[in-house]
């Protein structure tokens, strides 16, 4: 990696405050809350029905979320976009080749290592779309790209940018892994949670890519809406 590319558009430091203070919302709490909520209403959470609108719950409030804290730092980023709009249509089309090339070489070696392990979030995902697959589709495709592209690459690896660029890669990527398996901690061997995080490991590694070379953070949050559209369609 050139260590001399730089992210010229940084979130500022009450963007960068608030975002850390809510951030374990983001992970865990807003969940929590919002499934005592829907109980406290009588509605199940249990159910794949019930279990789509809690996630579509979580998508937005997410979503509204992101949009108040780093409002500054996305419309900068709109801005960049109109800059250097050729840079961002071509980090996205080279982000995506990348991710899918990845994905393929991937595929490969898990199903050399475990022929017939099923990823435990898109078994989960899958139950979902089939009982409630509208909330799903706003959720995956619209809402929850934009949220997770401010926390994992904006802040995180945004964060990390100027002063190490290979821990910026590999801590949003790991990150990223995580925010995908933590959820099925306890319910599944950990071997499998491991096998399962490595499906998006390309996805982490090929979004924070495509946010360095646009210098926008609506590159990855494109990128993901077209990653996540195209897994909605072949998960439902």
């Amino acid at each position: 990696m050139n260590n001399s590319k730089r992210l010229s558009i940084a979130m500022r430091r009450q963007e960068m405050a608030l975002g850390w203070l809510y951030f374990p919302f983001y992970l865990v709490f807003t969940g929590q809350l919002l499934s005592m909520a829907f109980l406290a209403l009588g509605w199940p959470v249990d159910t794949p029905q019930g279990m789509a609108r809690l996630n579509g719950g979580f998508y937005l409030v997410n979503f509204l979320v992101a949009l108040v804290i780093f409002r500054r730092f996305l419309a900068a980023s709109l801005a960049q976009v109109g800059r250097k709009f050729w840079g961002f249509v071509q980090a996205v089309i080279l982000g995506l080749a990348m991710y899918y090339l990845s994905s393929l070489a991937l595929t490969a070696l898990k199903d050399w290592l475990a022929p017939n392990l099923q990823n435990v979030n898109d078994a989960n995902v899958a139950g979902m779309i089939a009982a409630q697959w509208w909330i799903m589709l706003a959720g995956t495709v619209l809402l929850a790209p934009l949220a997770e592209e401010c926390f994992i690459r904006g802040l995180i690896f945004q964060g990390l940018h100027r002063k190490n660029r290979w821990a910026a890669y590999a801590l949003s990527t790991l990150a990223f892994c995580c925010l995908h398996i933590y959820g099925y901690i306890g319910a599944y061997p950990p071997l499998t949670l491991v096998l399962c995080a490595l499906d998006y490991v390309p996805a982490g590694i090929a979004l924070a890519w495509s946010y360095e070379k646009a210098d926008t953070i609506f590159a990855p949050i494109l990128m993901h809406c077209l990653i996540n559209a195209l897994a909605f369609q072949a998960l439902g």
